[in-house]
């Protein structure tokens, strides 16, 4: 049975994560979900029986170890390189408990974990009556961060294998073939970075430069770019120098100075040239009203 606070408070979550991350204008997918109380009851037998079987298993109790995952977040991002302002963004909003992150091995076909832990704010532990309730739940809240090729994946691998480990015991040549797929969508992932940094680069030595932008930033950021932005790009080399711009500065910048603005592709001309390139041309067209947003947030945030 779900409780209509818990809910609530899952959509609360989202919401934010969602809000953030369009801030952005990462491209990703939310997903989530809230534990029912069965579930809950479930889990805190499971764990009393894995306890009393394996003395290194710790026993849930309400001054030790808790539940942590009674509300659960999946991110998944277009792309890897994503990942890592993904978890900012978040670590912005929530405050940061704990993560477990699995390293990755040259030599071994195997899924990687990437699950971080955020304290739920005051407000919302008092809004969940599970909180409220049993102590056995910690008032936090799990992220799981994955890449949008590999989610697919894990989807069936928990289903069909985490939770049918007896099915496979027998059969470790097909289990390892499963996470030589996985191997595969992390290479595919890649590619596909590397596919639209070549892409950018032929763009830019085409001086087509809408194009350039869409396949270099990667971003939710429309398709147009003004004549007069496109004008000034042609001189002085200000081309250049936008390509040279680093992606992952640009979008930890946004980050770092709360600043929300529309990301269209003319504004992340105007953005890159105030922090980075500084053309007086681009400056002169500028939008009064953006530039003073600029200048705003960096007075403040840049100290």
């Amino acid at each position: 049975m779900y409780n209509g606070s818990e809910q609530r408070v899952c959509l609360i979550i989202h919401k934010s994560i969602e809000d953030e991350l369009n801030r952005l204008g990462l491209l990703y997918r939310v997903f989530s979900r809230a534990k029912s109380e069965e579930s809950i009851n479930f889990k805190i037998m499971r764990n009393q029986k894995e306890s009393f079987e394996d003395d290194s298993i710790t026993q849930y109790s309400k001054d030790g170890k808790k539940i942590q995952d009674l509300f659960g977040v999946r991110v998944a991002l277009y792309f890897p390189d994503d990942l890592a302002i993904a978890q900012k963004a978040i670590k912005t909003l929530y405050d940061f408990d704990s993560k477990n992150v699995d390293g990755a091995e040259t030599d071994l076909f195997a899924a990687t974990k990437c699950n971080f832990v955020f304290k739920l704010t005051e407000e919302l532990t008092q809004d969940s009556s599970v909180l409220r309730n049993n102590k056995l739940v910690d008032n936090t809240f799990e992220v799981q961060f994955r890449t949008i090729l590999s989610e697919g994946w894990h989807e069936v691998e928990h289903d069909l294998r985490y939770k049918c480990k007896d099915d496979w015991s027998d059969h470790k040549d097909l289990s390892r073939a499963l996470n030589g797929i996985y191997a595969s969508l992390e290479t595919s992932d890649w590619g596909m970075m590397k596919l639209f940094e070549d892409l950018a680069y032929r763009h830019y030595k085409s001086s087509e430069w809408a194009p350039m932008l869409r396949s270099k930033f990667r971003l939710r950021s429309g398709n147009s770019l003004d004549q007069s932005i496109i004008d000034a790009i042609n001189t002085d080399e200000v081309g250049k120098k936008i390509f040279r711009v680093d992606r992952n500065k640009v979008l930890n910048l946004i980050l770092k100075l709360k600043i929300d603005f529309p990301l269209n592709l003319s504004n992340i001309v105007y953005f890159c040239n105030h922090f980075f390139i500084h053309s007086d041309e681009i400056t002169k067209i500028t939008p009064v009203l953006l530039l003073n947003r600029f200048i705003e947030h960096k007075e403040k945030y840049l100290k």
